[in-house]
């Protein structure tokens, strides 16, 4: 058996049998390298893991942007095609001087149709931001088809015509002027119904100053 005694002096190491010394050196190392890991190698570790997480996020940016590029001109050619798509709206804005023609091929529209006019006024405009609103108050009658026939007609005029609150009910004699709701010559009953259309012109300089 071993004689403990032998270990029990720590000032004198040196003089310890050698699985002894092997054991306090082994000891040791693993002390330093443990203390080593913790002050220094831990710190790191984290900071490579961060650095290899931002090495992912600017790969994901890198991929992004090739695409942009390699689809550069795919987005010039998107964006030419945009503002000439944006430059046919704005030529079906009339200008103010034109108002009074478009108004007139409603007009048409609606004879077209074989649409009765009651009356038709127009309301004040309405200034948005790139251009000026214009309403017009219309009150008519005739039968449901013709009334489709109508809204047809306006949604293929040259110039942008919008028709908004429609409210329909049958035709009564101060509408219709014919004395009551009474069928029209083919036999469909008409139908009173107003319509507020709404036509847009460009706002000119001055009524931009």
């Amino acid at each position: 058996m071993a004689d403990l005694s032998q270990y029990q002096d720590f000032n004198n190491i040196g003089s310890w049998p050698l699985p002894g010394k092997i054991f306090v050196i082994v000891a040791v190392m693993l002390i330093v390298l443990g203390l080593g890991y913790y002050l220094d190698t831990s710190d790191q570790v984290s900071e490579l893991e961060s650095k290899q997480s931002k090495e992912t996020q600017l790969i994901e940016e890198f991929k992004t942007k090739y695409k942009k590029a390699a689809n550069l001109q795919a987005y010039r050619d998107q964006m030419a095609e945009m503002q000439e798509t944006f430059k046919g709206l704005l030529q079906q804005l009339p200008r103010n001087t034109e108002i009074p023609g478009l108004l007139d091929e409603i007009s048409y529209a609606a004879t077209g149709a074989g649409i009765e006019l009651i009356s038709h006024k127009y309301l004040d405009e309405v200034k948005k931001e790139f251009y000026i609103e214009k309403p017009i108050q219309i009150l008519a009658t005739g039968s449901y088809h013709q009334i489709a026939d109508f809204v047809s007609r306006v949604s293929g005029l040259p110039r942008i015509v919008t028709l908004h609150d429609f409210k329909i009910e049958p035709a009564s004699s101060s509408a219709s002027g014919r004395g009551g709701s009474r069928p029209d010559a083919g036999g469909a009953e008409r139908l009173s119904f107003s319509v507020l259309a709404k036509t847009y012109r460009y706002e000119s300089e001055d009524e931009q100053q």
